[in-house]
């Protein structure tokens, strides 16, 4: 597989992760400083109003332009994934009419690098492996560590929209999520969110109803440049990517951890997304 050999020239440590951000501009290294403390705390404020926190210029223009020359060339390979779903990312509910939100199916498109196939001298192993990012995502989420996902696809994932493809609208399964942005869409690919909207309630579901409608009173955009790092509290915020277009497909990674470590996906999810299950 791509990115399953090392070589000494090679491998990158977890230490090495701090070369690829911007340090001057986030103050990850000196967590006992006044200003690593301002930063952390505007970080935990933005996610407690909106679910998000987004770190503009995160990965310098050096870095992003770095790992999209190692992965650009893999999107023609990588596996397309799309099926209908819910916005609750769950089975269907006979009890209820086919019209009510919980029913209502929306779609999905997406081409999907797994872990194993990110190159072995990506930046991206590196960022996912430095301690120093892994210790301020917990803090900014309120976790007292963070591990690694124990899983050989789904550790670090690159996702592609070009041609239409889109993210439909949903809640997460996951506490939280983790991206940075590479490329966003020449055209369209618009994350879209309305926070902390779930409530498996009747008036919950009739705000999600709402949505799926088109009404927009509860919904924002998040906007987030190349070399963004986003903080993303999904699990209750209702989101999307709306449909990516232009000659250059819009690239996000995703870098998933857990608040308890040996964490692994299933393999009916592994088949989902990549298309095998190892």
């Amino acid at each position: 597989m791509l990115g399953s050999e090392t070589s000494a020239a090679t491998v990158l440590t977890p230490a090495a992760g701090g070369s690829f951000a911007d340090l001057a501009r986030y103050p990850l290294e000196d967590s006992d400083a006044s200003a690593y403390a301002r930063f952390l705390a505007g970080v935990q404020q933005d996610l407690a109003e909106s679910g998000a926190a987004v770190l503009e210029g995160f990965l310098p223009p050096a870095t992003v332009e770095r790992i999209l020359a190692g992965i650009d060339p893999l999107e023609a390979g990588a596996f397309v994934c799309g099926s209908p779903h819910n916005a609750y990312l769950a089975k269907l509910d006979a009890a209820l009419p086919p019209d009510h939100p919980r029913n209502r199916i929306v779609e999905s498109r997406k081409a999907c690098l797994a872990h194993d196939e990110i190159p072995a001298d990506s930046p991206l192993r590196a960022l996912y492996e430095w301690p120093v990012l892994r210790r301020f995502l917990a803090e900014a989420l309120g976790y007292s560590r963070l591990y690694a996902y124990d899983d050989p696809l789904a550790s670090i994932n690159v996702n592609f929209y070009g041609g239409g493809q889109e993210l439909g609208w949903h809640f997460d399964n996951a506490a939280f999520a983790i991206t940075l942005m590479l490329r966003p869409a020449e055209q369209g690919g618009v994350f879209e969110f309305a926070p902390h909207i779930r409530e498996d309630s009747p008036a919950g579901f009739a705000a999600v109803g709402r949505i799926l409608d088109g009404e927009r009173a509860q919904v924002r955009e998040l906007a987030q440049g190349a070399g963004a790092l986003v903080l993303f509290r999904g699990a209750r915020s209702l989101h999307r990517v709306t449909p990516s277009f232009g000659l250059r497909s819009r690239v996000i990674a995703i870098l998933s951890y857990a608040p308890e470590p040996g964490v692994t996906v299933t393999e009916n999810t592994r088949l989902i997304f990549y298309g095998r299950t190892q």
